[in-house]
């Protein structure tokens, strides 16, 4: 391995290491000095590799999100709108994804951090938060459809709203019962979709 390669292979190790730490710990737990420990590198050497702890939160927030995408909602392909819509939401408010926040969807343990970040870590959040919403869009009913992205951008809301809260208490029976109620809600949206159509008829 010669050592551009080297240097590649390090910069990718360090993103893995950060995406880790986002989703236990948020924007905060991507901090350069425990990332840097856990590569077993310097603190000083973090700088051949990116520009600041901005540049390297925004490269791991765009591989988290792309893989979370992947994993998450790819799985709803090659069913029917309803099955793709249960099978997203038994998948992301799930008690496994509750419970591995370190291995799951970034959005919910970064989106309040990311709104008071710099501008281009923002810049990457939003980017791949658009490609998710049109992944969804695509996958319930196609993207020129105005209901199908109302209810992608209200699906995805309810996943990260509702896991979100769900890590958020204590206890754990009421904690069950808020992804439980998403998980219903989300999957019966026909008075929704009512509400959409008329919405869309009357502009």
């Amino acid at each position: 391995m010669n050592r551009a390669e080297q240097k590649q292979r390090t910069r990718l190790r360090i993103i893995d290491v950060a995406v880790r730490q986002l989703g236990e710990q948020g924007l905060s737990g991507a901090a350069v000095q425990r990332v840097m420990n856990e590569v077993g590198l310097t603190h000083g050497s973090f700088y051949a590799h990116f520009d600041s702890k901005a540049d390297l939160v925004a490269e791991a927030l765009k591989s988290a999100l792309r893989t979370a995408s992947d994993r998450m909602f790819g799985r709803v392909a090659r069913l029917t709108t309803p099955e793709r819509r249960k099978r997203l939401l038994d998948t992301y408010l799930s008690l496994a994804h509750r419970d591995a926040p370190g291995a799951g969807c970034p959005l919910a343990s970064t989106s309040a951090d990311v709104a008071r970040s710099s501008a281009n870590v923002r810049r990457a959040y939003e980017g791949e938060l658009r490609n998710i919403i049109e992944h969804i869009e695509a996958d319930f009913d196609g993207p020129a459809d105005d209901a199908a992205h109302a209810h992608a951008v209200g699906t995805l809301a309810l996943c990260v709203g509702g896991l979100l809260l769900a890590r958020a208490v204590k206890d754990p029976a009421l904690s069950d019962d808020i992804l439980q109620s998403c998980r219903q809600f989300g999957a019966e949206p026909e008075e929704a979709q009512a509400d959409i159509h008329h919405g869309v008829d009357r502009e």
